[in-house]
């Protein structure tokens, strides 16, 4: 009985001295300098790593929900602003376009070839700058169309024929009839055909 009493004083007192130890530890009271700022130093990227968890998770949760508020049933399609109106180009897919949207690597890796490096950097700065100026974009292809529909209803009204004539034909002209036989002079001949 008395030796398990020891063994049970033994254990205490060794657990205080651990518990004492890693307090020690702890506090930094048996540290050199460098240990202490190796310490310090894996505390604060402990804290600023789980912030910056929090942070990436609160943006994500925040992207999707937007984006669902986006791609909800009343969806059709994107407007876009031409002068003071407004046209939507509508979307068949807005499951598919959501999806794709969602991740933007999705549209950065059209442009990237072998090892993820840059591929199509011409194709790359336009699509971002389509993307970035979309009404601009679309305000300019409109009054593209204007001008060509403009020209050639001008072309039209002034009724230009820009088609070859031939040089042989029939003309009908008051009642008289006159068909070119030849192209020189000394071929003419003319041929008179009265109506009664």
């Amino acid at each position: 009985m008395a030796l398990k009493e020891q063994v049970a004083e033994a254990k205490t007192y060794l657990d205080g001295q651990k518990s004492k130890y890693y307090e020690d530890i702890k506090a930094g009271s048996k540290l050199t300098e460098e240990q202490q700022k190796a310490i310090d130093f894996f505390n604060r990227y402990n804290k600023e790593s789980e912030q910056a968890q929090q942070a990436a998770e609160m943006q994500k949760n925040t992207f999707n929900q937007k984006t669902n508020q986006v791609f909800n049933d009343k969806f059709k399609g994107f407007e876009y602003n031409v002068g003071d109106k407004k046209y939507r180009f509508n979307i068949n897919d807005t499951s598919k376009v959501k999806e794709d949207q969602g991740d933007i690597m999705n549209f950065v890796k059209k442009f990237l070839g072998k090892n993820n490096m840059m591929d199509d950097a011409k194709g790359y700065h336009k699509g971002l700058f389509t993307a970035m100026n979309a009404d601009a974009i679309a305000q300019h292809f409109y009054e593209q169309g204007k001008a060509d529909a403009i020209k050639d209803t001008v072309a039209k009204a002034k009724n230009i024929n820009t088609s070859a004539r031939s040089s042989h034909g029939t003309v009908q002209a008051g009642g008289v009839k006159v068909r070119v036989l030849g192209n020189d002079s000394d071929s003419f001949k003319f041929k008179m055909k009265n109506k009664k």
